[in-house]
């Protein structure tokens, strides 16, 4: 040993003897030509030569040579730089034993520990015996009693890993102690980190021989302890060991497949041990986080995987009604009851269903084309949980997805299976996974949807009202559960909405439907995925056992339960490493103890690097002795071309590298598929695919008209069209909208959307609407389309509209229930102030949909389906001179009448119920003649009015 060298082969530094002489023979000189007299030689007398041989070796030649042949012999003499050796260490007697903590703290400088036991075997004979015990617990841990040479151990440290679960020193000394081993000196690669018992192991050690220590805690944020979520927001919690000093780091959060989405930073003060890691991510993009982890940081300890418990439960709403409106809607009361714990979307059944939500929920759908059925069964039956409300669509008419089947009717106040006054909820069975939950004295119902009897209604029921009728009904269906309350969403048929149960409600329903259990009182969780030392994820081995749902939350990661994913009734459940970490740095050392800095527990073999000096000069050597024989040979014209082609490599280098300003900004945007790509935030015109879009809707788009249905009856198309023509001319004359000329349209093909109104003539004997017919205008009529359905059948007097007669016509059509237009609705008075609405037949009854009380109109009260048979399209109808096509029974007087009723109608279409505010009866007061102290009812009108100018 020479200083902190250690020598393999000192006897080779006996060549060094031998560099005076190899330094005289490179110095040597050539012997002296001979003298030849030519008599031709006088020529160049006087001519100074240009090159000249010199007499000796050059001294930068030799100097080449010499260092050469010194960086060999000092090569192979094996030379090892260890700092931390000692002059004693290298004659000691008897074993070494090595201690390595291995638990997942050690992760972070894992290659740092290794190599500070490794250079711990270049010190002392290679005889010597060495012994190895590693601090954390295995089943089939490394027996400390076991001899091996310092090769054999030193190939054994290079295949360690980290395991990705504590260490236990005190299971580490009981180990040592059974073994009877006597070492005579110890050394102790350690992570620095307290757990409990550092300071204590080390003075057990130190007890037992001279140790030596290298501690290596990690430098920065040690383990994420937890993390706390929102809707669109995630806080990570991270902590260190060593505090002193500022410290930042980065936190990624990624897919399964460790697909990046986002990163925050985290900065911990001088003085601080915790941090946090702030996101602000879109619900779409962090429902497909799975796992955080801090970057540029190895370890399971800085890995926290993200679980079903923990996460925000993605819930996708499906509205059925009006979407114009939404405080109005019911899907604002369900929005409002999610947001505190799930991230929401919306859009229709085919959309919702791709994106595989925790939960569905729909409200008020009587009737769900077959397609969009067939899509929610599959997604149901896979696993789904389909939440649905009841309204009077529902009411009206139900369908295949439900949990029990349903009367055709509800029971409200004042109906056919009447209360006496507002029913009050039952406590929950302890069979219900609301069981638990207080339930509030104040909460009434009005009105619900019945359940046909079924033997096993009562186990299909989660909630019932205080006389025992279901309030929330549930069924599984394949492995996903179908689930209705059978009151509306919003306050119209009970108060459930306006109560913090509702929430509760909802939140034991996602959770129950996914067939997780609210609480886990039973049932055992199966390693699914599990973390390494590194904080790599794989499949769970054979040696990760279950762990019982009553000690989940108590069991800490080992080796038969490592760090990982579980699944187990209450879904997916996450056993992280770093969870509740508290990690001290180990500050009390045995006196005697001898510390390592990071400089000296580290050794380096110098013997390749010296003789691949060696070789390097050598070469060196050999391109001088070449270049002065003439043998390499650079022309002016071969350096010009090689300067050029280096000039233009490093231009298109530097052109392939210099950013494009023109394209340098880019934002994200999520295709149906799933995956997030880079989209230009650059604006663009996209032009229309040339020949696909009919110019019929490029019409329809561009100016307001209306529609009306194409049936086979060629006459009656022409009756119709004549007839729309004429009510848009009087819109045009009397009012602001302009219309243009109508359209007739193919419910089965054309863009149903462009159209605010489509009139629809019934034929006589038509045939039922195709499938594919009734889904278009199912979706024409929730997305805010009106359908006008005209049967024309009214000319018998002392009759009304025989609505069983399309029934067959309109099967499949989500119709909610239907009502003839109340006293002083707004459709009356929404233009004119008109109390009848004929058309060629006057007294005729007109067909809105029912919303509930028509003093507590349901939402806005707006109907979007109108049904009656007074032939309007023939009272409005004119030839291209505007003149009349046929009679009617009123003559002139009905057909204005007809006229106002038409213009009403369009009027309510476009604008609702705005005309019910109150801001507008001083207006129709004044209108009517009357004071306002006088009306006993507004708006009810006292005489025809005439038209407004």
């Amino acid at each position: 040993m020479l200083g902190p060298f250690l020598l393999g082969a000192p006897w080779a530094l006996a060549a060094l003897a031998a560099l005076p002489i190899i330094w005289w023979i490179l110095r040597a000189t050539p012997p002296a030509p001979k003298v030849a007299q030519l008599p031709s030689l006088r020529l160049l007398d006087g001519a100074e030569p240009r090159e000249e041989t010199p007499a000796r070796t050059p001294w930068w030649v030799w100097l080449i040579r010499t260092l050469a042949v010194l960086a060999a012999i000092l090569g192979l003499s094996q030379p090892i730089y260890a700092p931390g050796a000692r002059p004693g260490e290298t004659a000691e007697q008897g074993p070494v034993l090595i201690v390595i903590d291995n638990g997942w703290p050690s992760a972070p400088r894992w290659n740092e520990l290794t190599n500070a036991a490794g250079a711990t075997l270049d010190a002392g004979d290679r005889d010597t015996a060495v012994h190895l015990l590693l601090t954390a617990p295995q089943q089939l841990n490394t027996d400390p009693s076991e001899r091996l040479s310092k090769a054999d151990l030193g190939k054994r440290i290079a295949t360690l890993l980290p395991q990705p679960w504590a260490t236990d020193r005190s299971d580490a000394m009981t180990r040592l102690a059974a073994s009877g081993l006597k070492p005579a000196r110890i050394f102790w690669a350690s992570d620095g980190i307290e757990g409990g018992r550092g300071a204590a192991f080390a003075e057990e050690l130190a007890a037992l021989a001279p140790l030596t220590v290298f501690a290596a805690p990690a430098n920065g944020p040690l383990a994420i302890t937890g993390l706390s979520a929102g809707t669109d927001s995630v806080t990570v919690r991270l902590k260190r060991a060593d505090r002193s000093g500022e410290a930042k780091a980065f936190v990624s959060a990624q897919t399964r497949d460790g697909s990046g989405i986002a990163s925050g930073e985290a900065v911990f003060e001088a003085g601080a041990w915790e941090s946090v890691a702030e996101f602000k991510i879109p619900a779409a993009a962090l429902a497909r986080v799975a796992r955080f982890n801090v970057t540029g940081r190895a370890g399971a300890g800085t890995v926290w995987l993200w679980d079903s418990v923990d996460r925000t439960r993605r819930v996708a709403l499906i509205d059925a009604g009006t979407a114009a409106q939404p405080l109005l809607s019911d899907m604002h009361y369900i929005r409002k009851a999610l947001e505190p714990f799930a991230s929401i979307s919306s859009g229709d059944i085919e959309t919702v269903v791709a994106t595989s939500p925790d939960a569905i929920i729909l409200s008020d759908a009587g009737q769900i084309p077959a397609a969009d059925a067939e899509k929610l069964t599959k997604w149901v039956e896979e696993g789904g949980a389909l939440i649905r409300f009841a309204g009077p669509r529902l009411a009206a008419q139900g369908d295949d997805l439900l949990p029990v089947g349903l009367r055709r009717s509800s029971r409200a106040l004042g109906g056919t299976l009447a209360w006496e006054e507002p029913q009050g909820l039952a406590e929950f069975a302890d069979t219900s996974p609301f069981f638990g939950l207080p339930v509030p004295v104040d909460v009434r119902v009005r009105q619900q949807v019945l359940a046909s009897p079924d033997p096993e209604l009562s186990r299909k029921t989660w909630a019932r009202l205080a006389d025992g009728s279901p309030l929330v009904t549930a069924d599984a269906r394949g492995s996903g559960m179908l689930i209705l309350f059978h009151v509306t969403a919003g306050p119209d048929w009970a108060d459930l909405s306006y109560s913090g149960l509702f929430e509760q409600m909802l939140r034991r329903s996602i959770t129950a439907g996914r067939g997780e259990a609210i609480e886990d009182t039973e049932g055992t969780y199966m390693p699914q995925l599990t973390l390494d030392g590194f904080g790599r994820m794989s499949a769970a081995s054979t040696a990760a056992t279950p762990i019982k749902a009553t000690e989940f939350a108590t069991t800490s990661p080992s080796e038969i339960h490592p760090p990982g994913l579980y699944q187990g009734p209450a879904g997916t459940r996450a056993l992280n490493a770093g969870a509740n970490a508290n990690p001290e740095l180990i500050r009390d050392w045995p006196a005697a103890a001898r510390l390592l800095g990071d400089a000296e527990a580290r050794s380096l073999r110098l013997a390749g690097p010296l003789l691949g000096l060696a070789a390097g000069l050598l070469a060196i050597d050999l391109f001088v002795a070449l270049f002065v024989a003439g043998r390499l040979r650079f022309p002016a014209k071969g350096r010009k071309a090689a300067s050029l082609a280096a000039a233009l490599t490093a231009f298109a280098a530097f052109s392939l590298v210099a950013p494009d300003h023109a394209f340098a900004q880019y934002d994200y945007e999520l295709p149906p598929d799933g995956s997030y790509r880079a989209a230009s935030t650059a604006s663009r015109v996209q032009p229309l695919p040339p020949g696909k879009t009919p110019q019929k809707q490029i019409d329809a788009a561009l100016e307001m008209r209306l529609a009306y249905v194409e049936t086979a009856d060629g006459a009656l198309n022409a009756r119709t069209k004549s007839g729309l023509t004429g009510i848009s001319n009087i819109l045009l004359m009397r009012t602001s909208v302009e219309p243009a000329e109508p359209h007739a349209v193919n419910l089965e093909t054309d863009a149903l959307e462009l159209y605010p109104l489509i009139y629809f003539n019934v034929p006589g004997n038509a045939a039922p609407l195709s499938d594919k017919a009734t889904q278009r205008l199912n979706a024409y009529l929730r997305s805010g389309g009106a359908l006008l359905i005209d049967t024309r059948a009214g000319e018998a007097a002392g009759t009304q509209t025989d609505m069983t007669s399309l029934e067959t016509l309109l099967e499949g059509l989500d119709v909610p229930p239907l009502q003839p237009v109340p006293q002083n609705h707004v459709l009356s008075r929404t233009f004119y102030l008109i109390n009848d609405f004929p058309g060629r037949f006057a007294g005729r009854r007109l067909w809105i949909e029912q919303a509930g009380d028509a003093a507590a109109p349901r939402g806005d009260g707006v109907s979007r389906l109108f049904i009656g048979d007074a032939d309007w399209a023939s009272a409005w109808a004119v030839d291209r001179n505007g003149r009349d096509l046929y009679s009617v029974d009123g003559g002139a007087e009905q057909r204005e009448t007809a006229r106002r009723f038409g213009v009403n109608l369009i009027m309510y279409v476009l604008t609702g119920s705005y005309k019910d505010d109150q801001v507008h009866v001083p207006a129709l007061l004044k209108r009517l003649g009357e004071s306002e102290d006088s009306a006993a009812d507004p708006d009810g009108p006292a005489a025809f009015p005439e038209a407004p100018e």
